[in-house]
This record gives structure tokens, C-alpha cells and sequence, in this order.
């Protein structure tokens, strides 16, 4: 994860006036791109409310009490005035008030497109941004995989120094892509902070379509066969349902769907604990014989899924879902979980839940998708379809990574978190710092758990602010380390609620957490390096919430 830095201006170190005792200045600097933040400590002698009218600026809290406290202000667009702007925040109490003046920098790049839709075929493409930096300070990245079939990167932008100026990246040779999976990519635009960290300023979303054979599937007999893969031996059978889009009737006939089934319940039981609770699980597979393999505008899908361009989303029809999973039939199909994958090797991710505790009978239902990504054996294929599938779609837990769309969390994200926790969900990001009040504090307190490192750090639910993680990494953060311990007893929890009617102890998840989970607590961590060294990490889709069903 892009790690987004800032830096305040020094200012007087304790100035009182009032009832307000500034501790980090009278003046705040923020860098000139979005979604970025920086702190405001102070001292109030007692009530207090702060107010701040910049469009471009927004800050949390806005009131609070007696003690220290901090406000955490943070930008809400990139600054392209072409000049520093300023914004005055108040902080009002005891009758009286403090000033801080916030700016905002100005120095920015930004790509004249969001994305680039390619032909299978390739060719060259030219690629045009504008920007007021001057040529050395500005750098440009791509993303993994794309050095083979985009050629290298040549940039070129005029002299600067406050005017804005057009830049190209140009001529880009693209080459064909043979293959039926669409494939894409991102280039970045970024600059050093003044600590020489490096702080992102503009994307670019590259999408290639896939190239068809013109095959469409004429055998549609297996269509909604359902073929039970594993069978559980203990409590009431919690059932999975599994399903595949844009697979022909040659994938069927040939064994391709049936393999990546099998493959996809595998790497669903192979992370703890679920790798040791398989027992409780009924596995099914429904086929689906979908027209064409193309996920693209002009093609026919059994499950009408389609990948967005320009984010990692991808869209289906829910409905054709549910019905293959009826198809089972003995189960209940509106409190399951079901996966869909996909035959592509894109990079993409998503699971949505369907919750009303309120509609009789009670709706609780997830679908996860997910392509096949690189390969049917890659460890990103099964670290992605663990996070959403296991993580999100069954044990309802949380991102805990942070998005660049979102700044601080608000008193209104905190209450709705709060909620959640009611009904067992999310119980792995909390909007309390605090380690001794946190939801997990038995585990902070616990020396069981003290190799995981089990804190509160900052950076959860999207958000960069006002939320927080068990731990510094996790399969719920970008998937280089196993589940965290509060995570672990989530799905412990939810596995023995549904297969056996009973909530455990936190006694009986450590106990058999000390026999089940991974012998030594290892960052799997992945190689992100490109051409040029750095490549931001893209996380999968957000969890996605619908109510009512």
C-alpha cells in the first residue's frame, strides 16, 4: 500500500491564547493531491468546536471535550490553481478561539485520461498528461507484468517552474494480445515527498480486450449440474457453492471447469483455521456453460458478469446467481455464500453482501468473484480468492488496508462500525484507539498472541484515518501474512454458530487456536518492484454492502 506522507510547517511550540494551547503550530502544509492528511494537536481547557468553510479541505472531529485532542484535516481534491492556496481553521473555546492556517502546495501531475480501452490487435498509443513540475522531479511507473507487452517507458515534459505544460509518454508500442483474457495495467505518476518517500499523484488505467477464436458453445446439457466435492463429517453442514462464468461447453467436455473447482476449494481450505474446520463444510460445484469467453460488450456470459475498466469491480447478474444456486437444492440459499470465478487472468476482486436482519426469514448472503488470476496454480489466485471469499464473504470481516478515495473517518463511519459489530461483522477494524477498550483487547493483553504483534494501528476500513487494525499486516491487508488473530477467531466463531447453533468462548478459540494456527507467524511478503523499482500496490474491490436483499 502507497504509503501518502505530509509534513506540518514548524510553528510556535506551545502558544496559549485562551482556552486552546496549540501543540503542533499555528500552520498546517499539505502536498497538492487528494486524500491526504496531517494532524492538528491541541489542548482545550474545555468543550470546544472547530469550524473550516475551504472546499478543498475537510477535518475530523468537529467538536470535542476538555484534554488533548487532535483534528486530522485532510484535502478533498488536487490543487491546480497553479499556485499554494490557503484555508483559516478556528478552534472556538471558553469563549474564545485559535487560528490555524492550512495550506495546500501546488506542484501536481495529472494524466489527460482515466483510462485507455486497447484493441486486441495492439499498435501505438500516446499518452499526454499535464503538469506545472519540472522535468527531474517528476516520476513515472507502471505496474508489474506490463514491460511485456507495453514497450519502455520514455517520457518527455518541458521546463517549468509554475506554468502548467503538456507531457507525453510517447510513442508506447502495444503488442497483440492473443490470448481470450482481457489484461490491463497502470501507470503512475509521482514525485518524492521531502523526506524522499514517494507520494502518488495521477493514474492511468490500461485495459487490453482479449482476442476471440469466434467458438460459441452449442452443448448447453451440463448447464446447471451440480456435483458435491467435498461432504462434511461434523455438525450441521455448512454448504459453499461454486461456479464458474464465460467457460464454453468445450471447458466442460475437456474437464477445464471441473478442475478449476476443484482447484478453487482447495485454495479456500488452505489458510487456517479453515484448513483444519473443512470437516464442517458441504462443497458443491453448479456448472454454468456460458456462449462465449469474452468479458466484453458484444459477448454472451451464463452469469453476465463483466470486470470493470477502471477499477477492480467487476458486476454480475445476481438474480442468474441465485438461481444456479437453488439448483442444490437443500439448502437454505439466502444464508449461504457462494464464488464465482472467472476465466480470465486479470487481476480483480469483489465480494457483495446481501444483509436484513430485519426481513423474515432473515436474508444473509455473500457472493465473491474472482478470476482465475495469472494461473489456476498462482499464489495470487489463491491469496485473492482467500481474502474475499473466506475473509469478507463468510466471516464478514472488513478491509483493513486503506484506499486512496478515502481521508478520516467520521463520527457517522464510527457509529455504523459500531453497529456491525452488534450482528459479529468487522470485528477486526475499530474506530477506538485505545488498546485496553479496543474489540480485540483480550488478544492485545494475551502473551498467546504477543508474536503476532497484536496492537491498534492506524489505517483501516479505507480509511487512513480514525480506523484501526489488529496488526501491521495481515491476509485482510494486502494478503502478505496469514489471518490476525482476531480475524482467525472470527471464522472460528462463525464456523462453529452455523455448523453447531453455539457461540465459543475466547478460552475455547485459544485453545484450539494454539494447536491449528500457522507455526510461526511468516510475512509472505510478495516482490513489488518494477522496471523503475517502485510500483504502488492496487488492492481488490472494497467490500460491497446492499440492503435490503
Amino acid at each position: 500500500m502507497l504509503a501518502w506522507s505530509l509534513m506540518l510547517l514548524a510553528g510556535c511550540a506551545e502558544d496559549e491564547v485562551g482556552g486552546v494551547s496549540l501543540s503542533s503550530g499555528e500552520t498546517a502544509e499539505l502536498y497538492a493531491v487528494a486524500n491526504v492528511s496531517s494532524d492538528i494537536n491541541f489542548i482545550a481547557d474545555g468543550d470546544w468546536t472547530a469550524s473550516c468553510s475551504a472546499p478543498w479541505l475537510t477535518f475530523s472531529p468537529q467538536k470535542g471535550g476538555e484534554g488533548a485532542n487532535t483534528i486530522t484535516v485532510s484535502t478533498t481534491q488536487t490543487n491546480r490553481t497553479k499556485a499554494l492556496r490557503t484555508a483559516t481553521m478556528k478552534i472556538f473555546s471558553g469563549g474564545k478561539h485559535r487560528t490555524v492556517t492550512v495550506t495546500q502546495r501546488s506542484e501536481y501531475a495529472v494524466f489527460d485520461d482515466e483510462e485507455l480501452t486497447l484493441p486486441p490487435e495492439g499498435g501505438t498509443i500516446n499518452i499526454k498528461f499535464r503538469t506545472n513540475m519540472e522535468e527531474n522531479s517528476l516520476k513515472l511507473y507502471r505496474s508489474l507484468g506490463m514491460e511485456d507487452w507495453i514497450s519502455e517507458l520514455k517520457a518527455s515534459a518541458r521546463q517549468a517552474r509554475a506554468a502548467e505544460h503538456t507531457g507525453s509518454i510517447s510513442p508506447l508500442t502495444v503488442l497483440p494480445n492473443t490470448d481470450h483474457s482481457a489484461r490491463d495495467g497502470t501507470f503512475f505518476l509521482g514525485m518524492q515527498d521531502d523526506q524522499g518517500n514517494p507520494l502518488l499523484l495521477d493514474t492511468l488505467f490500461i485495459h487490453q480486450a482479449g482476442m476471440s477464436d469466434g467458438y460459441s458453445s452449442v452443448d448447453y446439457s451440463a448447464d446447471g449440474k451440480v456435483e458435491q466435492l467435498n461432504k462434511s463429517t461434523r455438525g450441521k453442514g455448512i454448504p459453499i457453492v461454486l461456479m464458474g462464468d464465460g467457460f464454453q461447453d468445450r471447458d466442460i467436455n475437456d474437464s477445464t471447469y471441473a478442475r478449476v473447482m476443484n482447484q478453487t476449494m482447495e485454495n479456500l481450505f488452505s489458510e487456517e483455521p479453515l484448513k483444519s474446520l473443512r470437516d464442517y463444510f458441504d462443497v458443491y460445484a453448479v456448472t454454468a456453460v456460458s456462449k462465449h469467453n469474452i468479458f466484453a460488450e458484444g459477448y454472451e456470459t451464463a452469469i453476465h458478469t463483466m470486470p470493470s475498466h477502471q477499477t477492480m469491480a467487476i458486476s454480475m447478474d445476481t438474480k442468474t446467481v441465485v438461481k444456479y444456486v437453488r439448483r442444490v437444492g437443500a439448502i437454505d440459499s439466502l444464508n449461504t455464500f457462494s464464488v464465482v470465478i472467472l476465466n480470465s487472468n486479470m487481476y480483480r476482486g469483489i465480494t457483495y453482501m446481501f444483509f436484513n436482519p430485519d426481513e423474515q426469514p432473515p436474508v444473509n448472503y455473500s457472493i465473491s468473484l474472482c478470476p482465475v488470476i495469472d494461473s489456476l496454480k498462482s499464489e495470487t489466485f489463491r491469496l485473492v480468492l482467500v481474502h474475499e471469499a473466506v475473509g469478507h464473504a463468510f466471516a464478514k470481516l472488513a478491509d483493513e488496508y486503506v484506499s486512496v478515495g478515502e481521508g478520516s473517518a467520521t463520527p457517522h463511519d464510527a457509529k455504523w462500525l459500531q453497529e456491525r459489530h452488534g450482528y459479529d461483522y468487522y470485528m477486526n477494524v475499530d474506530a477506538e484507539r485505545d488498546p485496553t477498550k479496543v474489540i480485540w483487547s483480550r488478544f492485545v493483553a494475551d502473551p498467546e498472541f504477543a508474536n503476532e504483534r497484536v496492537g491498534t494501528y492506524e489505517g483501516a476500513y479505507t480509511f487512513y484515518k480514525g480506523m484501526f487494525r489488529p496488526t501491521e499486516e495481515s491476509m485482510m491487508r494486502n494478503n502478505d501474512a496469514p489471518f490476525n488473530a482476531p480475524s482467525r477467531q472470527a471464522i472460528y466463531n462463525r464456523v462453529m454458530l452455523l455448523a453447531t447453533g453455539r457461540k465459543p468462548t475466547y478460552e475455547e478459540f485459544v485453545a484450539f487456536d494454539r494447536e491449528h494456527k500457522p507455526a510461526v507467524w511468516n510475512y509472505r511478503t510478495r516482490t513489488r518492484q518494477s522496471d523503475t523499482g517502485f510500483a504502488p500496490w492496487h488492492p481488490t474491490a472494497p467490500l460491497q454492502i446492499n440492503l435490503p436483499w
